[in-house]
């Protein structure tokens, strides 16, 4: 087979025109909220395509590898339509997008602390109760202590870089200074400052990515009997604040609850693959505001005009849309002096 084939391999598959127009509806919409976090952080538009060339890429590459074809940057250029160069940049493993680890990894084993604080029986009592461990040596068999529960979980890793990263997602607190007690079941770091803005980051991408994955292969099944789970509970009709605040409250309640126990589920029933080939299963569980129309969000003005306050005025402020978000609430604030 020829690089031809792998094109006409893909387009096969494509069924119609509107399946088409309907696929590229579905990038846009995918990416459509994400745009102002770009524009709150600066992010150019050609960084962006460059991103989505650069998974396009990967993704061909790794498509072609598992069918024994030729990997050349000039084959894989022909296939993709971009330049060698273009294949070159995007192959370079020093420019690949890759979530870093440290803190993600962090967090990945405080996720892990916790469960296993909740359901071993040697670190939680009655009903799943998380029992208050020691920080420093203990001598008694009775007692159980942090570096127990490090050592079961994550052995080796550094005990005091997980005692930080529960404190700071508010996963555990210290009572007596020598008192580890837990505070949550889930490890959510929810502080906007600037050291935790990568880690938040980071976790949206691993989600969003789970949540596009599980579309992904609902769509490309081949077995109707594999699909994966997905839900969707929207309003009828738009919500008060406060029907808001409160449906929000109890979404986050009883989804702590469900994920609680899908986690307690998995700890008891499940056993590990050790054959090197399995995989990772989970599922999510998010509130969400229904997205508005591209002329909603992008505040489309009336056939008639600006009828503002400000447009009446005839007033313009020029901003930089590409600035941080505060920076250009302080910059609108001097333009308005």
């Amino acid at each position: 087979m020829g690089v031809r084939d792998v094109s006409m391999e893909a387009a096969s598959k494509t069924t119609s025109g509107d399946e088409r127009d309907a696929l590229l509806a579905l990038f846009t919409s995918l990416l459509r909220p994400l745009m102002p976090v770009a524009l709150e952080r600066g992010i150019p538009v050609r960084e962006i395509s460059d991103a989505v060339r650069r998974a396009y890429v990967q993704v061909l590459e790794g498509r072609m590898a598992g069918q024994d074809r030729q990997l050349s940057d000039a084959r894989l250029a022909l296939v993709a339509g971009l330049t060698r160069s273009e294949v070159q940049m995007f192959r370079d493993p020093q420019r690949k997008t890759a979530t870093p680890v440290g803190s993600v990894s962090a967090l990945q084993q405080v996720a892990k602390l916790l469960t296993v604080w909740h359901t071993h029986p040697r670190f939680s009592g009655a009903y799943g109760l998380a029992l208050d461990l020691d920080l420093g040596a203990t001598t008694e068999p009775s007692q159980r202590s942090f570096d127990e529960l490090v050592a079961a979980v994550v052995p080796g890793a550094d005990r005091d870089i997980l005692l930080d990263e529960l404190i700071a997602t508010n996963s555990a607190e210290i009572v007596d200074q020598n008192i580890l007690r837990c505070r949550a079941r889930a490890a959510v770091r929810n502080s906007p400052d600037a050291s935790s803005a990568a880690t938040l980051i980071n976790r949206a991408a691993k989600c969003l990515e789970a949540a596009a994955s599980s579309f992904a292969h609902n769509l490309l099944r081949e077995n109707i009997g594999k699909t994966y789970f997905e839900r969707m509970v929207v309003s009828d009709h738009a919500l008060s604040e406060r029907s808001r605040n409160e449906f929000s409250a109890i979404a986050q309640n009883r989804g702590d609850s469900y994920v609680a126990e899908l986690d307690s589920w998995i700890a008891k029933h499940t056993e590990p693959d050790e054959s090197g080939a399995g995989r990772r299963y989970g599922v999510g569980v998010y509130f969400f505001e229904e997205s508005q129309s591209p002329e909603q969000s992008g505040g489309a003005r009336s056939p008639g005009g600006d009828s503002s306050e400000e447009g009446r005025r005839g007033s313009t402020k020029e901003i930089d849309v590409l600035a941080p978000l505060a920076a250009s609430i302080r910059d609108q604030g001097k333009l308005g002096k």
